[in-house]
């Protein structure tokens, strides 16, 4: 009886033993994985003693998984909007010139980005304004070296030269309304106008 008792007691800690090292092997701390992992099998035997939802945790606070779990798959980021093409880009001029400034050209490649993701033709008229300083002879002239300069840097960009047309509308069409010779700033600009085909 006594060797039966002895045999006994020595399965018991060979059992607890084998237990221990499948638990072990069932349960690992997913924080060797990576911080922020989410897992999407559920934890083998924490049925009723987790809440649905709820990440078991181990007594160090890492995520409790059991052999084979996988970290989700992240969501698929939703892909960016194309940027609608506007109606109007408006680039702006310094006093007297019809140079395309840094400014003038993000204006510039903005409306070209746009125009070209639509993937059509698109037909884009380039109106160039000046303020009422100096003559009107001389401001209808500038106007249209300030839709010429547009239409390049719109080519430069890859917009097709033939799907662009420009006009100089000189000091006629003010944005800011003044009197005569006055340096406006908001008046000496060029209009880009996208008329995308349907």
């Amino acid at each position: 009886m006594k060797t039966l008792v002895r045999a006994g007691l020595a399965i018991v800690p060979a059992a607890v033993v084998a237990f221990g090292l499948a638990a072990a092997a069932n349960a690992q701390d997913a924080s060797l994985v990576g911080k922020g992992t989410v897992w999407c099998n559920p934890v083998l035997g924490w049925t009723g003693q987790v809440k649905e939802g709820v990440a078991a945790m181990t007594s160090t606070g890492g995520y409790v998984i059991h052999q084979g779990s996988v970290p989700c798959a992240p969501a698929a980021a939703a892909p960016a909007a194309p940027a609608a093409v506007q109606s109007e880009y408006l680039v702006f001029f310094d006093f007297n010139k019809s140079a395309i400034t840094p400014a003038a050209d993000r204006v510039i490649g903005d409306a070209v980005a746009a125009i070209l993701k639509t993937g059509t033709a698109t037909k884009i008229h380039v109106v160039g304004h000046t303020d009422s300083s100096g003559s009107p002879a001389y401001n209808q002239k500038l106007s249209v070296a300030r839709a010429t300069a547009v239409k390049n840097a719109l080519i430069a960009k890859g917009i097709v030269a033939a799907n662009i047309t420009t006009e100089g509308k000189g000091e006629s069409q003010l944005l800011v309304q003044t009197g005569p010779n006055v340096r406006e700033p908001s008046n000496r600009r060029a209009q880009i106008l996208p008329k995308v085909a349907k």
